[in-house]
């Protein structure tokens, strides 16, 4: 496989624009840009009236190695013209080790609570009162080994222990591992998964028949709560929503919508320093808080209808 390089420059939110063109008129294969997750907030806000990240990554690919000189000087001068900072310019060759093959291999069981999460390079459990799940990592996100995932999985322990559900969601669904957790665990209920990704949803389909549990989930592509088809088959007495912290910020009504009377749901994919932003949306939709689960610098949170 050809090398490729890898452009990376911190920038402040109001240059994005100016590095993403500078990058492109070099030619670059491709070009992307994301908020630095330890950024403080800007006083700019987006489309939904979120507040923006201060800095941004701006990287870029190239197929040669890029000069390091002509970079500097680039955007030195872009600097002095539209008046930002001099960022930090890195460059690095892209490892093009196949991850996917590696994480499948490295992956050890791991036990959250009841749940018994293993590939099928691995054995199931041998304690009989584990539910197992068996995921491989694959093209959709979710193995279990992400705190956000596993912080999911240790509220849908907790809930166990005193629910009884008969239709649940699983919103943003990626590998299916949480749709699948709640199929097995109230196996006469059902369970929709939903993903706006085509691919996620082929993947939840094939692990749920993997896992036995296809006959009480269904998989769905939907935009959010676009698709009618949730409407028709809420509302849900548990929802699990595993995304990130704004589109979980802008599904609050949505979710409230198609909660059932004293219903839960479990929210994660924020980090810690996220937790009060949506903790203020869904307690302006009437739902309180039960419990955090925090791992690391992430936290899962679960909130009960009225």
């Amino acid at each position: 496989m050809p090398q490729l390089w890898q452009v990376t420059i911190r920038i402040n939110y109001q240059a994005v624009d100016t590095i993403v063109q500078f990058l492109e008129d070099m030619n670059m294969q491709a070009v992307s840009w994301y908020e630095c997750e330890d950024a403080l907030p800007s006083d700019k806000l987006d489309d939904q009236g979120f507040p923006i990240a201060a800095e941004f990554h701006v990287e870029g690919y190239c197929k040669t190695f890029p000069s390091h000189e002509l970079l500097s000087q680039g955007i030195d001068a872009l600097s002095t013209l539209f008046g930002f900072s001099v960022p930090t310019i890195t460059i690095e060759p892209v490892d093009n080790t196949d991850w996917l093959s590696v994480c499948y291999a490295q992956l050890e069981p791991r036990q959250l609570g009841r749940y018994y999460v293993y590939g099928s390079h691995n054995s199931a459990p041998i304690d009989s009162t584990l539910i197992p799940l068996k995921i491989d990592a694959a093209t959709a996100f979710g193995s279990g080994d992400h705190p956000t995932t596993s912080g999911c999985l240790l509220a849908l322990d907790d809930l166990v222990k005193t629910n009884q559900f008969k239709n649940m969601l699983d919103m943003g669904c990626g590998s299916g591992i949480l749709g699948i957790a709640m199929a097995k665990t109230w196996a006469k209920g059902h369970v929709l998964a939903v993903d706006n990704d085509p691919e996620s949803v082929r993947v939840t389909e094939q692990n749920a028949i993997l896992n036995g549990c296809h006959g009480n989930l269904t998989a769905l592509v939907s935009e959010g709560f676009a698709d009618s088809k949730i409407n028709q088959t809420g509302p849900f007495e548990v929802i699990t929503a595993n995304i990130l912290a704004k589109p979980l910020c802008m599904m609050a009504a949505d979710m409230k919508a198609s909660l059932a009377l004293c219903g839960y749901v479990i929210l994660s994919g924020l980090l810690d320093r996220q937790k009060e932003m949506v903790l203020e949306a869904y307690k302006a939709e009437g739902l309180h808080l039960v419990k955090v689960h925090p791992i690391d610098d992430w936290v899962t949170l679960v909130l009960q209808g009225q």
